[in-house]
């Protein structure tokens, strides 16, 4: 397992943060995730065989969010 650090921006309280882990942790090969919405920082705990970054990051610009990386 592995810890992965996305950054979200336009995340403005505790709902940003739920409503984002709880769609994260659906994803295949995401086995834990956390979310700071002060600071934007998504960790998630990962089998790498199994997780693709873009997956997430797709996730998260379904959900209205922008990552650095996208």
């Amino acid at each position: 397992m592995k810890e992965i650090t996305i950054k979200v921006n336009d995340m403005k309280c505790d709902g940003c943060g739920v409503t984002i882990r709880k769609a994260l942790l659906k994803l295949n090969g995401i086995y834990d995730a956390r979310v700071d919405y002060k600071t934007g920082n998504v960790w998630m705990h990962v089998n790498e065989s199994r997780f693709r970054i873009a997956e997430a990051d797709e996730t998260i610009r379904e959900l209205g969010y922008k990552t650095e990386e996208s």
